[in-house]
């Protein structure tokens, strides 16, 4: 994966741990993949442990909380992802105005649609919301090294290269976290 970032999110604030607060905005894919197939939590306990000690740093905006918890229902039996999320305390953070004329900015912009195969109107508002909060954009979705043919084949490194945002996959945020798999 292409890792897109400027060079302040590269260096380690000075300031410690506290400067991380809040800086990673997570696709719903880093939980839900990294979770059930790449770092399951019985063969990577401690991995799951210490990001749960780091959760304040990480951003799960409304929609992108809703992705993951879609299709619960009342008295369904718990999926283990979503028990360890309400568990260890991490929230949806709400969408304003602003974030949400920003994303429908973007998708008139790269001409996104119900048809488009990459990013979704979910992805275009984790997007508009790293924009306007100046954070940095977590996936797993793979480098991108052209535009696409067809607008609405665009991925989410791809689109905040255009739009100058950082982007990293969960390695690097790990890292950053200064936790090693």
């Amino acid at each position: 994966m292409q890792v897109v970032r400027s060079e302040e999110s590269v260096r380690r604030p000075a300031t410690g741990e506290e400067s991380l607060s809040g800086k990673y905005c997570a696709d719903a894919n880093i939980f839900i993949e990294c979770w059930n197939r790449i770092y399951p939590p019985c063969i990577f306990p401690s991995l799951w442990e210490q990001i749960s000690q780091r959760r304040n740093y990480i951003i799960l905006i409304k929609p992108i909380y809703d992705q993951i918890f879609q299709g619960e229902s009342p008295g369904e039996s718990q999926d283990p992802l979503r028990v360890w999320l309400r568990k260890n305390n991490f929230s949806a953070t709400p969408i304003d105005g602003e974030t949400e004329k920003l994303s429908l900015e973007l998708e008139k912009k790269y001409q996104i649609t119900d048809q488009s195969k990459g990013v979704d109107q979910n992805d275009l508002t984790l997007i508009a919301y790293a924009k306007k909060e100046n954070k940095i954009v977590v996936t797993l979705e793979g480098r991108q090294d052209q535009k696409p043919r067809k607008k609405r084949n665009w991925k989410i490194p791809l689109v905040c290269q255009e739009e100058k945002i950082s982007c990293v996959d969960f390695v690097e945020m790990v890292r950053d976290f200064g936790i090693s798999i």
